[in-house]
């Protein structure tokens, strides 16, 4: 959950207890509204005609089940609500297995009957890794958030029972590498290889997140996005560069599209992009490396674009093409990749030390 205001009203779909750090301090029936205000630093709730002030107040089921219905969705574990920066905050505080049912279905494809259960086994350790470096981190007031910040979690609206057994099948595994936990990076389609760390979110080289071949017919070819094309208008285009503030107008004309540099993987290093204003001023602008996802974006506009691995360019009616592979940033496990193995028997285990060269599966009490 998700609150950024001075106020705060949840509905009650189903019996919960209130209560402080010490004491329960209400039974709260189906239907009745909480309603929280922050009181100067202090949270005040009212459940009708009752008034409580205390610093946070916990929500929990009051059956064996131990899931909380309230606002139409459903939780495990318990919630948590405090002010922090002036504003009512929501954490829902569960265990890192529970944690791990609920992103499963909300960032990978589960497919048809049990096809893609390799990958699913493989991802479940991920998606544990991932979270159990964030913990680690022991941040104040919470862990992870629950959308693409971190990992997309989806509460028990976002379980199965196939992919909560899975969950249950690698119980307590992660992701070793050197007696450490790795870090996680994953992406839908790598379009035939994956990226090296260094080339996108960081300078410093990981052994492990390393550019490799994803098999001599790429695994993820099977992916709904290994293959992708994007048509813009010259103006659309130039557009794109006026609102990221690479120009001061809109008046300029596209001349041409160079790919200075790309990386081993075949994704675009240096773009670099000539203008003119239609008389004697040219201008280039150079995009690097990722950067360049975020300030073409798709044609549509709506998400940044694809991936960098593309070819570019202008067309004799004047629009601009881009001919592409792969979904993402191409670090680390490639989804469709897994899913590719899964299909042809590769088992989890082997499935997560291709994409990451090195690293083995242990659990995280050993």
């Amino acid at each position: 959950m998700n609150n950024t205001s001075a106020e705060l009203t949840i509905s009650v779909d189903d019996e919960i207890i209130v209560s402080d750090d010490k004491y329960s301090l209400a039974k709260v029936a189906s239907g009745n509204k909480l309603k929280f205000i922050n009181d100067r630093e202090k949270l005040k709730l009212t459940i009708g005609e009752k008034e409580f002030v205390k610093k946070k107040f916990f929500l929990t089921s009051s059956d064996e089940v131990e899931i909380i219905k309230i606002d139409g969705k459903k939780y495990r574990g318990r919630l948590i609500v405090f002010v922090k920066d002036s504003e009512v905050k929501v954490v829902n505080q569960i265990g890192l297995e529970d944690y791990t049912k609920g992103v499963m279905i909300k960032e990978m494809p589960v497919g048809k009957g049990t096809e893609n259960y390799e990958a699913l086994k493989a991802f479940s350790i991920c998606i544990r890794t991932y979270a159990f470096n964030k913990i680690n981190e022991n941040k104040d007031f919470f862990d992870l958030y629950p959308d693409t910040r971190d990992q997309v979690y989806g509460g028990v609206d976002g379980e199965t029972e196939y992919t909560n057994s899975i969950v249950d099948e690698t119980r307590d595994q992660i992701l070793i590498y050197d007696n450490e936990p790795a870090i996680i990076f994953y992406h839908s389609t790598c379009g035939g290889y994956t990226e090296n760390i260094s080339n996108v979110f960081s300078k410093k080289n990981i052994p492990y997140l390393i550019g490799i071949k994803d098999g001599d017919e790429p695994y993820c070819k099977i992916s709904p996005r290994y293959e992708w094309v994007e048509n813009y208008s010259a103006s659309t285009f130039v557009e794109r560069l006026y609102k990221a503030k690479f120009i001061e107008s809109i008046n300029y004309k596209l001349s041409d599209l160079r790919i200075e540099s790309r990386f081993s993987s075949g994704r675009i290093n240096e773009l670099d992009i000539v203008l003119n204003d239609g008389q004697e001023i040219q201008k280039t602008i150079y995009l690097m490396g990722n950067q360049i996802r975020s300030i073409i974006r798709n044609s549509d506009g709506k998400s940044i674009l694809k991936s960098t691995m593309f070819n570019i360019k202008i067309d004799n009616e004047n629009n601009v093409v881009i001919n592409g592979k792969g979904n993402g940033h191409g670090v680390g496990l490639c989804q469709w990749g897994a899913i590719g193995q899964s299909k042809k028997g590769t088992d989890y285990k082997n499935i997560l030390n291709h994409y990451f060269p090195g690293t083995t599966v242990k659990s995280k009490y050993d």
